[in-house]
């Protein structure tokens, strides 16, 4: 009997094995794209903290000094202009307000809605017109995989949004249920998702998403791969992680692990052309286009905003500028070339890319009509440039900054210095900024003090730690919003102190005539800083879990003074040393480092985490995150407020959500540590509505309509770092019933 059936029962067995290997193995990105992941298995590297010293003394260098060149520039504003406390816009600047088939609003990534059922007079009926659970799977609960920083997509009554388990889902308004769902095999990226229509067959209509090293067009009805792109519907790109743009017959995309703007026509999805970022002999890694990109359809131009070179905070294997790195850019799709450029900060050593995506702006200059694009940044500076030929609006000077006590970094001797627009943040970190809530731990910093650098623009060093502000903002990745009948932009900003650390590490074995000498130090240093002396440098969400500092020391020659080290050993420790053995341990840490310096068997590290005090909070007085309005014309911060609850009192928390603004006059914001969403009057900053939710909104909010009534949905999934304390997955949608 056995023999009979065993054929048929392995056949079952095949097609069970095939068939859960196709729905949770292969899901729904198909067989190609896994086959590829296998084969290829891309990662992006451009992270990476650690840098050998070995491999950087053939630096070509020479004529450093000439890369350093900076000319102040005279902005083409008008000596006097008149503010206009409002304008009608142009149908141009207008003609995607009423959509939003791309994330961040479309192709000038304004955030801007024109819709205005819901508004001022009104917003305090806003209801929760229905939420999903993202994971309603009652059975086999869901592994959540990723933090959810897409801005959704609307289209023919349906809701695009990616959920933090893999997967875009459509989400059919009206009925209040999911159509359909495409799962991923990996992640599905960050910063943004298109929705190409087809105006040869509407049907066929797809949603470019990007997915690790490629795109997937996924039809807006079905859910399904459009298979004629690509290899099966999969587009082999490179990383892409700003929301695609779609131009005549083509899509285009910007890719982070090669740095290039590629052209793919959307006949058959092969690539057609490229056109490079960086010149081709760069000396350095990193610089990728990740913020976002935006799109002037009316002179074929493509802005992208880049992010920082790397190693991000030690620069000794990158000299010079690192040109194209933390720069706005713009490109001539037409002519396959880039027509300007613009660098904020030259030789980045604190992660101060520009991670917001820019703003296309047609904006009013004394009754003359003037196309540019607005960039704001980590370090508080709002740019704004002519589309066209690259020209400031206001001027931008530089100023001299301080030098590496590091021997082997050529830091920039100057960097940008902008007074108008007004900062939105103070980038300049003092000794008065420190908070007196914990007095306690405020007066045990102050005691050591000595042991930081702080100001502006202060290089990373080997000797102290260097407080910086800007790291993850001022502007972070959700960006500014624009209103062009104000011509008002919004935005988030985060004023949080930052820890940066550089540290060396080495498996270089002691001293062999220092045996006596080692035992020691195993017996009293090494249960916490190891053998090997490298210390423990752990942080989880960007909070430091256990820091014992490397004792790797030859980068501060303080340490061969003995009354130096002996008197960081008081400061840092309670117990009681015998002198003796502190002249020992001295003695053999002086000569190990002697030894690794000349074998040159070492690593230079680095490492950031959020300066906090015992109550997980910043050191640092509140606000930590605020709303800034700032008018475009003048220069001038009309209002700013801060965004966030502790407990019952708005004090203002980190924001790393996002939001959008209306022609109703509201702005509605996510992000904060509070779990909330909130509306807040665009004209002065007054906090009209609020709603709690089981997590943070993770991504600026979507406005829509849909049979004469207007709805604001938001993708509530929680944070990415350590003061988010809800990670989940659920979709908000709201609603007001006009008669």
């Amino acid at each position: 009997m056995f023999k009979i059936y065993k054929l048929p029962f392995f056949i079952l067995i095949f097609i069970i094995i095939y068939l859960l290997f196709t729905k949770f193995i292969i899901n729904d990105t198909g067989y190609y794209f896994a086959y590829d992941y296998i084969i290829n298995k891309l990662e992006i590297n451009n992270t990476k903290n650690k840098i050998s010293l070995k491999n950087n003394q053939n630096l070509e260098i020479e004529n450093i000094d000439n890369t350093f060149l900076f000319k102040d520039a005279y902005g083409f504003a008008p000596k006097e202009i008149k503010k206009l406390d409002k304008y009608e816009p142009s149908i141009e600047q207008l003609y995607e307000t009423n959509t939003w088939i791309r994330s961040n609003g479309g192709d000038y990534s304004n955030k801007f809605s024109n819709l205005k059922l819901i508004n001022k007079d009104n917003i305090y009926n806003l209801d929760l017109d229905f939420k999903l659970e993202l994971d309603n799977n009652k059975i086999f609960k869901k592994k959540w995989m990723n933090n959810v920083e897409t801005n959704p997509i609307f289209f023919n009554g349906l809701l695009f949004i990616i959920t933090p388990f893999k997967e875009l889902i459509a989400v059919d308004i009206l009925n209040k249920k999911i159509k359909w769902k495409f799962k991923s095999l990996k992640k599905i990226d960050s910063r943004g998702i298109t929705l190409w229509i087809n105006k040869n067959d509407k049907d066929k209509s797809c949603i470019f998403v990007p997915i690790r090293n490629g795109l997937f067009c996924v039809n807006y009805k079905t859910g399904k791969l459009n298979k004629n792109l690509g290899k099966n519907g999969f587009i082999k790109t490179g990383i892409v992680r700003a929301a695609p743009i779609i131009w005549k017959d083509y899509v285009v995309v910007a890719t982070v692990n090669d740095q290039k703007v590629k052209i793919i026509s959307l006949i058959d999805g092969k690539i057609i052309d490229e056109i490079d970022i960086h010149p081709k002999n760069r000396k350095f890694k990193g610089g990728s286009p990740w913020g976002g990109i935006s799109f002037d359809k009316k002179n074929s131009l493509l802005f992208l905003t880049t992010g920082n070179p790397r190693p991000a905070l030690i620069g000794s294997s990158r000299p010079g500028k690192n040109k194209n790195a933390n720069s706005i850019i713009a490109i001539n799709l037409e002519e396959r070339k880039i027509s300007w450029t613009f660098q904020e900060v030259a030789h980045d050593l604190w992660d101060y890319d520009i991670a917001s995506p820019p703003l296309l702006a047609t904006i009013n200059l004394n009754n003359k009509l003037v196309d540019v694009v607005i960039v704001t940044t980590k370090i508080g500076n709002t740019l704004i440039f002519n589309r066209i030929n690259g020209q400031s609006l206001n001027d931008i000077k530089y100023k001299h900054v301080p030098r590496s006590d590091y021997k082997e970094e050529i830091v920039s001797p100057k960097q940008i210095q902008i007074t108008n627009p007004q900062p939105f943040m103070d980038l300049n970190f003092s000794i008065d900024d420190f908070d007196g809530r914990l007095n306690s731990e405020k007066q045990k910093i102050l005691q050591n003090i000595d042991d930081y650098n702080f100001g502006t623009f202060i290089p990373p060093s080997f000797k102290k730690d260097v407080i910086v502000y800007g790291l993850h903002g001022g502007a972070q990745w959700p960006g500014a919003v624009f209103d062009p009948f104000t011509q008002n932009i919004y935005l988030q900003v985060n004023q949080i102190p930052w820890l940066l650390r550089l540290f060396v590490t080495s498996e270089e074995t002691h001293p062999q005539n220092m045996q006596e000498e080692f035992n020691l130090y195993k017996q009293l240093c090494s249960s916490c800083h190891k053998e090997n002396r490298s210390g423990n440098y752990l942080t989880v969400d960007e909070k430091n879990i256990d820091y014992v500092p490397s004792l790797v020391k030859f980068n501060d020659e303080n340490y061969v003074d003995y009354n130096y080290f002996i008197n960081k050993i008081s400061k840092k420790h309670k117990i009681k040393f015998i002198d003796d053995d502190l002249i020992k341990i001295h003695n053999l840490l002086i000569n190990w480092d002697k030894k690794i310096y000349n074998s040159r068997n070492f690593n230079t590290n680095f490492q950031w985490s959020q300066f906090l005090y015992s109550d997980d909070l910043p050191v640092t007085k509140p606000p930590w995150g605020k709303i800034v309005s700032l008018n475009i014309i003048d220069g001038k911060i009309n209002w700013e407020v801060p965004s966030g609850y502790v407990t019952s009192k708005k004090i203002g928390t980190s924001n790393f959500g996002g939001l959008i603004v209306t022609a109703g006059g509201i702005i509605f914001s996510t992000g904060t540590n509070d779990k909330k969403i909130i509306a807040t009057n665009s004209n002065n900053g007054e906090e009209l509505w609020s709603y709690q939710m089981i997590a943070a909104g993770s991504t600026a909010p979507i406005t829509f309509e849909l049979n004469q009534k207007q709805y604001i949905a938001v993708v509530s999934t929680g944070g990415r770092y350590h003061n988010y304390s809800k990670k989940y997955g659920e979709l908000y949608v709201f609603s007001l019933d006009i008669d």
